[in-house]
């Protein structure tokens, strides 16, 4: 960790100084960049505003949200003249750089008909492989889907033969809700899933020809992890389709459902208190009954139902990053390059029609690429090295985007000197408070390099310190660039409690500290692009400095 050196003070140590002296304190001697002072909140809140809007659908990689978005900020680019870096089509440079995908999808046939409620949407599909169902039957309420023992909810002797059976999912006790971590909640949901698996085969034996289970509480957020683990009406599931890539959650959700070849779909609250109606159960009363109190409720027979199922698999879709260059002013360092990057892309729409709409995961951070990219542009004096600003997508689901250009890349691989990544800079939290930023590689790590040091050095002239964030040093793009050997720096904020939560939402960004981690990283990525030596590897060292 830096230390703490009192505002006042460090002002009059700095100006103290001949301009062109090294600072006592070991800082870097450059004045401010000009153009810095060009990025502002009210700039930077309006990116990440449009971006975090309900119109984008959470910018899932290759939605009409995420497309949307993507052409969005080639336009600006195009607007503060930066020039195309792309791929070529038909024998010109574009804006965007394609890569392949292959997204499962839930067909706008598909509907779900119990008694007289219409369902479209508001469930969640487990397993999310290609299929056509259309089962016409009756609902058999199943309690909780018990097959075995004394406490059986379907006895030994009882046949679902075609029906849709109806389980009801007991909530988790004990200490859950907000206090559950993501990665806490995800380990739930992984339990809950297996004995969904484990009920579905069951009562697929009984003759049952699809399984709905439908929720009366969500202590532990299983709706939001079936957002990642599942397929929905509206929310695609997808694989990368390229050599090396990680295979992301779609992958996953393939291991889950289907079991024992029979459909299987989770409710959301709402669409579940609907069932629950039809067949006339209270939801009040079985919650009651599930928590220890009351008898177990009668429900309706012979309830009519309705599964249309059709989903589908495209896999030759792509999804799209977007590239754009500013060239050097340098005669020889221009065919040098900074890249600064920041992915566009979020998780999309929940199965109750919420969206994640990912303010500050990653509007903010792309925010912060946008107006960087404008003060590079707008600048009077032009770097020396040529800066490549690279907004991807996929990085929630593998890093895709970023994997893609490192490995084919726009510009000469060996000539890119260092990485610039910004993901995360609107919010405080548990890991950074109001002045601080979140960092890595830290000097704690093998891969601590000149570029953060030099930025510890104008974060302390900024008024900022820094805390280590080397647990994120895998999981956001700059890794890729890191793999080839590139010095690389990431600036966020770490996580807080509406990490990957529909609640994260544009009014809850801070503009102020928006503003100074992005100039912050104007100033490092500008410095790599002026300085006469291309950045290089340090090691672990006691401190930032």
């Amino acid at each position: 960790m830096l230390r703490t050196i009192p505002p006042l003070f460090l002002s009059v140590l700095l100006h103290a100084q001949a301009p062109d002296a090294p600072p006592k304190s070991g800082a870097p001697a450059e004045k401010p960049p000009a153009a810095m002072e060009t990025i502002v909140k009210k700039d930077l809140l309006a990116f990440a505003t449009w971006m975090a809007d309900d119109a984008r659908g959470g910018r899932l990689t290759g939605s009409p949200g995420q497309e949307e978005t993507a052409k969005w900020i080639a336009a600006h680019f195009e607007k503060a003249g930066l020039e195309p870096l792309g791929d070529e089509v038909d024998g010109k440079r574009t804006f965007f750089q394609r890569y392949g995908i292959s997204r499962t999808t839930v067909a706008d046939t598909t509907k779900l008909r119990c008694g007289k409620v219409e369902l479209r949407e508001g469930f969640a599909i487990l397993g999310g492989r290609p299929t056509e169902v259309k089962i016409d039957g009756t609902m058999r309420y199943c309690g909780l889907g018990r097959t075995r023992g004394d406490s059986a909810d379907v006895k030994a002797d009882d046949s679902l033969e075609g029906q849709i059976a109806v389980v009801v999912l007991k909530p988790l006790r004990g200490r859950v809700g907000k206090k559950m971590s993501v990665e806490q909640k995800f380990g739930a949901a992984l339990g809950t899933f297996s004995q969904l698996g484990r009920t579905t085969t069951a009562l697929g034996k009984k003759g049952a020809k699809a399984v709905l289970f439908l929720q009366i509480a969500d202590p532990a957020g299983l709706t939001d992890v079936l957002n990642y683990l599942a397929l929905s009406p509206g929310k695609d599931s997808l694989v990368a389709r390229f050599e090396g890539a990680d295979p992301g959650m779609g992958a996953v959700s393939g291991m889950f459902g289907d079991a024992g070849g029979i459909p299987s779909l989770v409710l959301s609250l709402g669409a579940s208190k609907s069932v629950l109606a039809e067949l006339g159960v209270d939801a009040d009363g079985l919650g009651e009954h599930l928590s220890g109190e009351g008898e177990a409720p009668k429900a309706k027979a012979d309830v009519p139902a309705l599964l249309q199922l059709t989903v589908r698999l495209d896999d030759q879709a792509t999804a799209c990053n977007v590239v754009a260059v500013l060239r050097g002013s340098d005669p020889k360092l221009a065919a040098e390059a900074v890249v600064y990057s920041a992915h566009m892309d979020h998780v999309g729409r929940r199965m109750d029609g919420e969206v994640f709409n990912g303010a500050d995961d990653n509007a903010s951070g792309s925010a912060g690429l946008m107006a960087i990219a404008a003060a590079f542009a707008k600048s009077k004096e032009k770097s020396r090295r040529s800066v490549i600003f690279l907004s991807v997508s996929g990085e929630e689901l593998g890093l895709w985007g970023s994997h893609w250009f490192a490995d084919h890349p726009t510009w000469d691989a060996e000539a890119i000197v260092a990485d610039v990544n910004t993901d995360m800079i609107g919010r405080s939290g548990p890991e950074s408070a109001e002045m601080e930023v979140t960092v890595t590689p830290s000097n704690r790590h093998a891969s601590f390099s000149t570029i953060v040091r030099d930025a510890a050095g104008f974060a302390e002239r900024l008024g900022m310190t820094f805390t280590s964030g080397d647990k994120y040093y895998t999981r956001s793009d700059h890794y890729n660039f890191a793999k080839k050997g590139i010095p690389v720096v990431f600036f966020c904020n770490g996580e807080h409690e509406d990490y990957h939560q529909v609640t994260d939402h544009a009014d809850k960004l801070d503009g102020d500290k928006m503003e100074r981690i992005a100039r912050l990283a104007f100033w490092t990525g500008w410095s790599v692009a002026n300085a006469e030596e291309r950045p290089r590897t340090l090691g672990k060292r006691e401190d930032w400095r």
